[in-house]
């Protein structure tokens, strides 16, 4: 059994703390742009709405995404993957490193609720590196937006985030060639002595779902658009808050913050420095720290409330038990 409340108290208190000191921090390197806080604090219930439903498609975007790629006699329905993925999404944003104990379980459940565990375990290894895949695709465009904007600025914080992600994406991708399982298997022999016969299956079940192409290639696209929720949001967010942006700018901001937001995966939310990445994001455009600090509060406050929400509703379906 999960111990999701205890853990999800703890990263709610991490990341709540956190993420408040550096907004403080940061207010104070900023002082002069203070008197404008007031204004900007008023709209905040109102953005933290706007931001709610701005993000609703980004998690039907990734169940989508994960859904398509499994054989539609395996497929659980729409509704019951949008609840998994709400349940990682409150990992995510409250435990320490959460997007892989929000996957690790969520994949687990699956298992529970009837799925072969070859394909379940095949289906998030796949999905991880489509989801990194999409992230690169989207710095991509955030770079080359920023230089439609700014094109003599520096860039390298954006090189070194695709060099990141592509990186990350060509290990994801070797891990599930046929060499990289082999020498798994040689391993696992060797420490214990005994033959990992699960490890035909999973090869079989990757096997099969990298045959389908077009289903890879429409849950690519959908962590793209996932990702371009993100700058949706952003640009929403900084409208209500009285910094209105534009959509080519929003990107630039988000794909820069997702960037720098990866250098904290192991903390609950990334929590400090998110607000950090969203913050330097903005700065590369001009746009006023107080406004791009009270953006980052307005997102850590959504991730708070509905990522806490998603840690009840998983453990509710824990102690519910299988279908």
């Amino acid at each position: 059994m999960t111990r999701a409340p205890d853990a999800a108290g703890k990263g709610l208190r991490n990341a709540a703390l956190l993420g408040l000191l550096a907004l403080a921090a940061l207010l104070l390197l900023n002082s002069g742009e203070l008197a404008t806080l007031p204004q900007v604090l008023a709209s905040l219930p109102l953005a933290v709405l706007v931001s709610a439903l701005a993000h609703f498609p980004q998690i039907l975007f990734t169940a989508w995404a994960w859904l398509i790629l499994l054989p539609a006699e395996e497929r659980p329905s729409l509704p019951r993957m949008l609840r998994l993925r709400w349940y990682r999404e409150g990992a995510d944003a409250l435990l320490p490193a959460g997007s892989v104990v929000g996957q690790a379980a969520i994949t687990r459940l699956m298992i529970r609720d009837g799925m072969p565990p070859d394909l379940a375990a095949g289906t998030a290894t796949i999905g991880i590196s489509l989801e990194a895949m999409g992230q690169m695709v989207f710095t991509i465009l955030g770079l080359a937006m920023f230089l439609t904007i700014r094109g003599d600025a520096e860039v390298s914080g954006f090189l070194i985030g695709i060099a990141v992600a592509a990186g990350m994406v060509a290990l994801l991708v070797a891990a599930q060639r046929p060499f990289a399982l082999g020498l798994l298997r040689r391993v696992l022999l060797r420490l214990t002595r005994r033959e990992p016969l699960w490890l035909d299956s999973f090869q079989a079940a990757l096997a099969r779902l990298h045959a389908d192409h077009r289903a890879l290639a429409v849950a690519l696209l959908l962590h793209v658009g996932c990702w371009m929720m993100g700058a949706i949001e952003m640009m929403l967010v900084l409208h209500l808050i009285g910094h209105p942006i534009s959509f080519a700018e929003a990107l630039v901001i988000e794909a820069f913050a997702q960037v720098l937001r990866n250098a904290g995966f192991l903390l609950p939310g990334a929590a400090g420095v998110q607000e950090g990445a969203i913050i330097a994001g903005g700065v590369l455009l001009g746009v006023p720290v107080a406004a791009m600090a009270t953006a980052a509060l307005v997102r850590r406050t959504r991730e708070i409330l509905v990522g806490g929400a998603g840690l009840i509703a998983w453990r509710r379906d824990e102690l519910r038990g299988p279908p």
